[in-house]
């Protein structure tokens, strides 16, 4: 398969039109020249540094990945690598809201939302390639994560801040546990960890810098939230306690620039890679909690553990406990699919008519584009697909029962066909050096890949995962008090 796969690629992508054309997605992988030339000249310079470190782990991975492959190991360790997915945070993260444990959610939304962030922004800012396939072969069941950068790691600090976050949980809590309890859960969170960052090295998605990197970014927005979260809690809940009106505009009107700053200021990538668009989305979500919990609080005393978080007793039982976690997934679910054909309806027509400006080279806003309001709607819709949670699972079951999505190598995806192609020109020079140097031809220097900051699309995604933070919150608390299955 491999063999048909690169000998392919070599008739129909030498040095041409049609090479370019078939990697115009690629995430970091294009020549040289590509970067040099759109990078400012301190990114590319670290990126030119950090590359060969890149391209030195492939044997050292190849040669792991070969005398460890199995199909059982194929096959757990491209499951696990969903533990740490955007659908399994959508749905995981308000569980703990919903038992009670406002507190601890807070905690998690904290520290993955920053994780992502930061690990997106250093994605878009150097630009590095992940492994090269081949020779290594990427065992993943989602082809999205393959479209990003590869340093550093998501996975890797997501799941370092969750389980550091989940021990400093648990020895909280050690008094209250049982020693069998405290033995297996502790045993269970090693054994998620391990999964997350030794499947990332298996699978052939990310080198040991990825995730080395990464897993001091997760140690960093623990050890911030750690220190700093009660501090921060306690300004933004207390202000909502305040009896001036405009205090409590103001503290509002702080979160909210605070995080659009957060988008204005992500870095630009040169390639087209979707990490602006989850930060935007977790961007979202922090944006909703934080107006949630700030609004749970209003004129209300106590602590702020017990006024974030929505009552559970105990006696609620099996039943009633599930009933609670249906009601919180269907009012998440519904609100997804509502939400973004209403938002993106109302949006487009809204901009058109205020004329808002977004100046950019090689960009037009929806201001003054020429594209019907229907047209920017289907757009927009069509490019938030991939988020949503019916799509990613339907994309689950489907490469769940076509196995060979598991196991990619060679250009089965855009991301892999210049990599391949380095990878046979660097040996073939090994073996044969040329005589005289060729020119490249030069590509035009054009902007990078622009991500329109506040138009339509941006605001629209910001909208929608704060309104899923807040249906997790607000919305389940209203329904199950009437329900009866509040406290």
């Amino acid at each position: 398969m491999t063999q048909q796969f690169v000998a392919k690629a070599s008739i129909e992508s030498p040095s041409g039109e049609k090479q370019t054309e078939a990697t115009v997605k690629d995430a970091g992988n294009k020549p040289n020249d590509h970067y040099k030339s759109r990078l400012s000249p301190l990114r590319y310079k670290i990126r030119s540094k950090c590359l060969p470190i890149v391209r030195k782990e492939t044997e050292i991975l190849y040669s792991l990945q070969t005398k460890l492959r199995n199909p059982i190991l194929d096959f757990y360790f491209a499951w696990t690598a969903n533990l740490a997915s955007h659908t399994f945070y959508v749905l995981m993260l308000p569980l703990p809201i919903w038992f009670g444990a406002g507190k601890l959610s807070r905690d998690l939304i904290y520290v993955l939302g920053f994780g992502i962030y930061i690990t997106g922004f250093l994605k878009d800012y150097l630009c590095l390639p992940r492994p090269r396939s081949p020779p290594l072969h990427r065992i993943t069941m989602s082809s999205y994560t393959a479209q990003e950068y590869g340093w550093p790691s998501s996975h890797s600090a997501n799941a370092t801040a969750v389980t550091l976050i989940l021990f400093f949980e648990l020895y909280n809590k050690r008094q209250e546990l049982t020693q069998l309890e405290n033995i297996s859960y502790n045993g269970g969170l090693i054994i998620y960890y391990v999964s997350l960052i030794f499947g990332r090295l298996y699978c052939g998605m990310h080198g040991f810098f990825d995730i080395f990197t990464g897993s001091i970014i997760g140690i960093v927005v623990f050890l911030v939230r750690f220190k700093f979260g009660l501090v921060f809690d306690e300004w933004l809940l207390n202000s909502s306690r305040n009896d001036s009106i405009i205090g409590c505009l103001v503290t509002l009107s702080m979160i909210t620039i605070g995080y659009l700053s957060m988008i204005h200021y992500h870095s630009e990538p040169v390639d087209d890679c979707p990490c602006f668009d989850d930060s935007v989305a977790f961007i979202g979500v922090l944006l909703g909690i934080d107006i949630c919990n700030w609004t749970k609080c209003f004129s209300n005393g106590g602590s702020v553990e017990e006024l974030i978080s929505i009552p559970y007793k105990q006696d609620f039982g099996i039943f009633k406990s599930l009933i609670r976690v249906l009601i919180g997934i269907v009012l998440v679910v519904v609100w997804k699919a509502v939400s973004k054909p209403i938002i993106f309806t109302i949006l487009p027509p809204i901009y058109k008519n205020i004329g808002i400006y977004l100046p950019r080279k090689n960009y037009t806003s929806t201001a003054f584009s020429e594209k019907t309001t229907r047209q920017i709607r289907s757009q927009s819709l069509s490019n938030m697909n991939h988020e949503s949670i019916g799509g990613e699972i339907n994309n689950l079951i489907r490469d769940v029962i076509d196995h060979d999505k598991k196991d990619e190598v060679g250009p089965e995806n855009d991301i892999d066909i210049y990599e391949m192609l380095d990878y046979q020109q660097s040996n073939l020079k090994n073996r044969n050096p040329p005589k005289e140097q060729t020119k490249e031809k030069e590509e035009p220097k054009v902007s990078g890949v622009f991500k329109p900051r506040f138009d339509v699309e941006t605001i629209g995604r910001v909208l929608v995962y704060a309104g899923v933070s807040t249906a997790a919150y607000c919305g389940f608390d209203i329904v199950t008090y009437n329900l009866g299955l509040g406290a």
